[in-house]
């Protein structure tokens, strides 16, 4: 098991050198693909019956629509005219049942009309007023599954998934809550001097602490107050508080949210080369890191940030967002998996501190200010919260480029390994590129193993492909797990 492990994530760095190229959102007309996967019965029962799971939220959110026109038509603009309808309704009914004794009550028919209609219509109808949420299920793509939920396949659904280690979620066991595992990025380094001569400055949204190795706290700053760190000498830093009050800190300092909330702190960043640009906040925590090898000259200061997985994903400045949505959300489950694997499994990073690097080595990370500036990309992450893709009990590493020629590679035809057999060779004329060769797409960073990328905003803006259908015609035999 450890020498399998060894393997991959050997033969994961290698691709990795190479793996991503920011994706533009281009879309072009292709002919419908067909299924190639072969499936077991209970695997064939389980992807059926996932379909038949959306399309439930499907009709529940057809009768809303059905509850919201009958409250439209049937409904009262108030509750005091609701309570009048009410009254008149029940005196009507003592009209019915004894004229004579009740003829002044004849004059409520109106009010006894149209309470019974609100009996009738809307008020066993009000049950469904809670399936609002599923409005973006509001799609006839969804009625596929519609022959899907009987007891065969719900049971094979149910088998299928206990067939998997921990009910199904086999290696995807790290917890974190409904934000998922913290994931710590690597997003800017320094050589000694650089940090020798001048500083990096820091403020945040709200009052924050800067702290330690030995997690004690060294300041308490306001908001907006602005702190400075430089390095020093023997592998020490200076910490200057808001007041230019200076201490001496030998290995990491912290800066964390003083009321222990790190879900809502952004961290500005000012750097003294302005190399990130305009993107220079982060969300959650973030810490000054010395990397120091031993026998080495290879010493770098790293700034790393710290924050649940869902929110990384958020910042992920691989695509725009502006494409089709389930584009995004095919691709939210991609950046997902990546980081889920990389969390779980990596150690390409550790000497260093982090588990994955801001730039195109793993995936490109620019931040709350990319998550604010493009906000489908959040959006499309909340739609698929904590969801991510699975072959069996292995997280399935998922690699992607922007273009192919045709055809996607399989892992082991591009880079030699067995290991990752949900990445097979497929027929892709969706993500093929007009005119470049297959050498200048290799040329250009496109190695062309799992998904297109271009292919997936075909299938999703001129095929109308759900994205998880999207997910399955790019990888063989996976299923898509919710791993927090």
């Amino acid at each position: 098991m450890k020498l399998k492990i060894f393997l991959r994530i050997f033969i994961v760095a290698i691709f990795l050198f190479c793996q991503f190229l920011p994706l533009s959102d281009f879309q072009k007309t292709y002919s419908t693909p067909k299924a190639s996967a072969e499936t077991d019965p209970d695997y064939d029962a389980y992807q059926k019956y996932e379909k038949y799971l959306l399309y439930d939220k499907y009709r529940k959110y057809r009768k809303y629509k059905e509850y919201k026109k009958y409250k439209e038509k049937y409904g009262f603009d108030s509750s005091s005219e609701k309570a009048k309808a009410k009254d008149g309704y029940e005196k009507y009914k003592l009209f019915k049942k004894n004229p004579g004794q009740y003829a002044s009550f004849g004059a409520f028919y109106d009010d006894y009309k149209k309470y019974s209609r609100y009996k009738k219509y809307v008020t066993p109808n009000k049950k469904y007023s809670r399936y609002k949420k599923y409005k973006r299920y509001d799609k006839k793509q969804y009625k596929e599954g519609k022959n899907y939920g009987g007891s065969a396949y719900k049971q094979g659904h149910a088998r299928y998934l206990e067939s998997q280690r921990n009910g199904g979620l086999g290696e995807a066991t790290l917890g974190g809550g409904v934000l998922g595992p913290d994931i710590t990025v690597g997003i800017h380094s320094y050589a000694k001097n650089e940090l020798g001569s001048d500083y990096i400055r820091f403020k945040a949204n709200k009052q924050y602490i800067a702290k330690n190795s030995n997690n004690e706290i060294i300041a308490t700053i306001d908001a907006d107050a602005i702190t400075k760190v430089k390095y020093d000498s023997n592998n020490n830093f200076k910490f200057y508080d808001p007041l230019d009050v200076s201490s001496l800190i030998n290995a990491d300092i912290y800066f964390e949210s003083a009321d222990g909330n790190n879900t809502d702190l952004i961290l500005a960043i000012e750097q003294t080369d302005n190399e990130a640009g305009d993107y220079d906040q982060y969300r959650g925590k973030i810490n000054v890191h010395l990397y120091d090898p031993s026998g080495s000259d290879n010493d770098r200061i790293w700034i790393i940030n710290t924050l649940p997985l869902e929110h990384y994903v958020w910042g992920i400045g691989e695509i725009t967002g502006t494409g089709d949505m389930d584009y995004n959300k095919t691709m939210s489950i991609m950046f997902r998996t990546y980081g889920y694997w990389k969390i779980r499994w990596s150690t390409q990073y550790s000497a260093q501190g982090f588990d994955v690097v801001s730039t195109s080595s793993n995936q490109i990370y620019n931040g709350y200010d990319w998550e604010e500036s493009h906000p489908r990309i959040k959006e499309a992450t909340e739609d698929t919260q904590g969801k991510i893709m699975m072959y069996g009990d292995e997280i399935a590493l998922s690699p992607y480029s922007s273009w192919t020629d045709g055809r996607t590679r399989s892992f082991e035809e591009r880079w030699g390994s067995k290991l990752y057999p949900w990445c097979q060779s497929v027929t892709d004329t969706y993500g093929k590129h007009a005119t470049m060769s297959t050498a200048e797409l290799v040329a250009s960073g496109n190695h062309m193993v799992g998904l297109s990328a271009n292919g997936a905003l075909n299938l999703a803006t001129d095929h109308d492909y759900d994205h998880l259908d999207i997910l399955r015609y790019y990888f063989y035999k996976v299923r898509f797990q919710k791993a927090y």
